[in-house]
């Protein structure tokens, strides 16, 4: 009998090797190469009206000569932003990538994106107009970041076929009761795997996403039967998914 997984493995902000940042083009490749069925990534609004893709809400790196910056990505227009580099070594690979070139390579690798809306609702619908534009309709999970029900309503009525995700306090089944047909579009996300908190997730009816998965917790991860797995940018899932197989 021939094993093959059935979850979703989603690698947090790509995958990473020494020469590379996370959450870049290249980053997002290589999980793609490594056989990533999704991709998580961070979106954010520039001062002029560009979505980009980070985590914090300042940019560090360093500018066309080499000196050090600290930018906020609020009060700096991309142009400016897309010069930096995020690591000392200067390479088109280590710049700070539009959410629209993110969600092209998903396009074009056949993976799914999670989206976390760092501004929470605030750019909610212009994220989900581009995601509809690069044709990743239905293939796109947005981390709604507590803004709940009212996000999802603003998505949906873009995106019909958006999935979401937060954590078990704010995707319980009496707040999530508006949205139509909720538990087949909703994910919650821990990285406890204690059987206690993982009842308590099932009881919600939605689907369950483990996070932060490493060759040191993937055991207890999977004996609950994640439909998402999600993995930093320095595990190696591939590796950690072949061993999960070995043992059934």
């Amino acid at each position: 009998m021939r094993l093959k997984k059935t979850w979703i493995s989603s690698a947090h902000q790509g995958y990473v090797d020494e020469h590379l940042h996370s959450n870049t083009l290249s980053a997002f490749k290589l999980a793609a190469r490594k056989g990533a069925d999704m991709i998580e990534t961070d979106a954010r609004m520039t001062r002029d009206g560009v979505l980009i893709v980070h985590h914090d809400e300042n940019i560090q790196g360093y500018d066309e000569n080499g000196r050090r910056v600290n930018l906020v990505i609020s009060d700096t227009d991309y142009s400016v932003i897309k010069k930096i580099s995020l690591l000392k070594e200067r390479r088109q690979d280590n710049r700070v990538p539009t959410l629209e070139e993110a969600l092209n390579i998903a396009y074009f690798t056949g993976m799914c994106i999670n989206i976390d809306m760092k501004e929470g609702i605030k750019n909610a619908e212009k994220i989900a107009e581009l995601v509809v534009r690069t044709g990743m309709r239905g293939r796109t999970v947005y981390a709604t970041n507590g803004a709940g029900a009212e996000a999802i309503l603003q998505i949906l009525k873009i995106d019909p076929k958006a999935r979401f995700i937060d954590t078990r306090k704010n995707y319980t089944g009496e707040l999530l009761e508006q949205i139509p047909e909720y538990p087949s579009k909703c994910y919650v996300y821990t990285g406890d795997f204690s059987n206690e908190n993982i009842e308590e997730i099932r009881k919600s009816g939605c689907m369950l996403a483990a996070i932060a998965i490493t060759e040191n917790n993937a055991k207890d991860a999977f004996l609950h039967h994640p439909d998402m797995a999600e993995y930093p940018h320095t595990s190696d899932f591939e590796t950690i998914e072949k061993t999960i197989l070995e043992m059934y």
